[in-house]
Parts: C-alpha cells; structure tokens; sequence
C-alpha cells in the first residue's frame, strides 16, 4: 500500500514540474516578443527625434595657414675677451694693487716683479753698445790712412751690432718686469700675492671685458633653416627677470657630433654692470612654418585604432574622419592626411555624439551660400 501512495506522490511532482517549465516558457516569449515590439515603436521616434533636434556643436572651417612659433633655448653669458695675465720673466712680485671685482684700464700696471737686475743688465748693455759705436767709428777714421785693416773694421762692426742686440734683449726683458693692462676690463681672478716669487709663464690673474659680452647656445640641427645672422632674438636672464634683444652674431659650421646641435652667438647691447660671464640666459627664436593644416588640439579624439576627428558631411552629419598628425604648433598640431582645406571638423560638444548624428553648427551657417 506504502508503495503505491509513493508512485502516486512521484508521478503528481513531475507532472507540476513539467506544467511550471510550460508556463515559464511561455512567459518568456511573451516579454521577448514586448520587447521587439517596444523597440520597433521607439527606433523611429528616436531617428525622428534626432533628425527633429541636431546636436548643437561647435566646428571650425579648415584653411591652409602657417603658424608663428617660438622656440626657447638655453644658453649661457661668455666674454670671449677674456685673458690670463702671466709673467714673461721669473722674479719676485713686487706689487700686484688690483684685487679681484676691481676695475682697471687700459694700461694699468697690474704686476711689477723686481727689476733692479735687470735694469742693470740694462744700463751694462747700453755702456757696451756705446763703447762698441766708439771703437767702430775710431777705426772708420784710420781706414784712409791705412792704420787700420778691414778684419779689423768687420770685427768692429760685428762688436757694434752684438752690443745692439744685446741692448735690446735687456729692455724686452725691463719692459716685461712692468705688466700692463692690455684693455679695460675687471680682475676676475688673482693667484698670487706680493712676495711671491714666479717662474717664467705662470698665471697671475684673469682680465675680463665685461664691455663685450656675448649668448653662447645650441640649437637642434633640424632647426638650421629658420636662423641667419643678424636675425632678431629676444634674450631673457631670469636670475635679474631682465628680457632684451639681441642678434644671432655667429653660427657654427659644424654639428656637435654628441648632441646634433649647432653652436651659435648672439650678439646685444645692454648695461653689463649686473651681467656676468657664466650667468644662465635664454634665448626665444620666433619663426613662421610651412603653410600647413592646423586643427586645434582638443578636436583630435584617440582610441586603439588610431588617431580622428568629427568632421560634417554635406548632410550636416557628423562623421568619423581617421587623420594622421605631426608636430603640436602653439596648441594646434599638423595634419599630414586624412582632411583638406574646406573641410570642417568639429572642436566642441562631443558628449552624446555620434558617427551619422545630425548636427548644427553656427560656422557651418555661416559659410553656406546665402
């Protein structure tokens, strides 16, 4: 009897089993089925509407145009009339009365090494030369009365122009006790001190020409074009917040082999009191480019298959328009390919926009035929 209720009770759960699953199925066609039947009614509302209402956005006509850009460029303050002051002589400095920052002229004495020796080489060397003059023009007196040889007039002679000579190596060496200032300029540098006693060619001081001033720099060498002597450029030295002009004075024939760069100078008259050699400058180029298609840098859209803009058909759609670019110029970048002059593309209101959506533009009305 168990056994029967059992089956009994089996056989009744796969029957509402299989009438759930049936109900269930047909559940589900039915919202399948609301479903298409929603979206067929809504697709042509939505084109309707699309059609009914353009996107507002925001486009620019593409013309051919060239770009003003400037360039900047580090550099830094020389003055290439710079020389250091050595001694000639050894010796004993006697006075050295320029210390570094000074101002000097043009013939200032900077060093004077002892020269009491010397002067008396000096004043031996003149005694020898007129004892010389002497002998010659004594033996030149007896010649016509043959009381003197010819030997004995070259030997004279001979002794006349090396008593000369000597002379002239004891006041090379006199006037090298005494250095000079060879222009104006300001004591840079100062190694020694009175007392010290010098050889021949040592370094005492450095002299600058700060009247003379010049911008050393390096441009890349594919930048070679848009320079020229005597071109215009405008020079700023943060450290004094002071901007001048100045023009390109020099430039280099030959490329740094290590840094592609060409070597230039640039030339200015300005009050040099408060500039000095090694001081950071910078120089600011200005040049036009090549005309070229620029479109404005936040109408470029990027995603994995590359690079475009929204560009309107004829139909005042927007469309997809893939581009290839190159260098950013002041906030715009040049475009290579993929738009031409006359084209327009669309610089603002991308959000909800779409390839095939109607659109309309202010520029856009403004450039049709009237």
């Amino acid at each position: 009897m168990y056994k029967i209720v059992f089956k009994d009770t089996i056989q009744r759960y796969e029957n509402y089993k299989e009438m759930n699953m049936q109900y269930a199925k047909a559940f589900i066609a039915i919202l399948i089925s609301g479903l298409l039947l929603s979206g067929c009614d809504q697709s042509p509302k939505q084109s309707a509407k699309d059609k009914s209402n353009p996107h507002q956005v925001n486009s620019e006509l593409l013309t051919i145009e060239s770009s003003t850009v400037k360039r900047r460029f580090n550099g830094l303050i020389i003055a290439p009339n710079t020389i250091k002051i050595s001694n000639q002589i050894d010796g004993n400095i006697i006075s050295m009365p320029y210390r570094v920052g000074s101002v000097v002229n043009k013939g200032d004495v900077l060093v004077q090494l002892d020269s009491r020796l010397t002067k008396a080489e000096h004043l031996k060397a003149l005694a020898s030369l007129e004892k010389a003059t002497q002998d010659l023009q004594r033996i030149k007196q007896l010649i016509p009365r043959q009381l003197a040889s010819a030997e004995e007039l070259s030997a004279a002679t001979t002794e006349q122009k090396l008593a000369q000579a000597n002379l002239t190596l004891k006041t090379i060496q006199l006037d090298r006790s005494t250095i000079k200032a060879p222009f104006s300029g300001v004591i840079s540098e100062r190694l020694f001190e009175p007392g010290d006693t010098v050889a021949v060619n040592t370094k005492l001081l450095t002299l600058v020409d700060k009247s003379s001033l010049i911008i050393k720099s390096a441009i890349p060498e594919s930048f070679i074009s848009y320079i020229f002597i005597n071109k215009t450029v405008e020079i700023q030295i943060p450290s004094l917040a002071l901007s001048l002009d100045g023009k390109i004075s020099s430039i280099y024939p030959t490329v740094d082999s290590r840094t592609q760069q060409i070597p230039l100078e640039v030339s200015f008259t300005a009050d040099n009191s408060q500039l000095s050699p090694g001081q950071f400058a910078q120089l600011i180029i200005t040049h036009k480019t090549a005309e070229k298609i620029l479109i404005p840098v936040n109408s470029v859209q990027y995603d994995t298959q590359g690079t475009w803009v929204y560009t309107i058909d004829s139909q005042q759609q927007a469309q997809q328009t893939w581009i290839t670019t190159a260098q950013n110029l002041n906030n715009k970048i040049e475009v290579i390919s993929g738009l031409k002059a006359g084209d327009h593309i669309i610089t603002n209101g991308f959000i909800g926009l779409r390839p095939g959506k109607k659109v309309i533009s202010e520029t856009l009305l403004n450039s049709q035929p009237k």
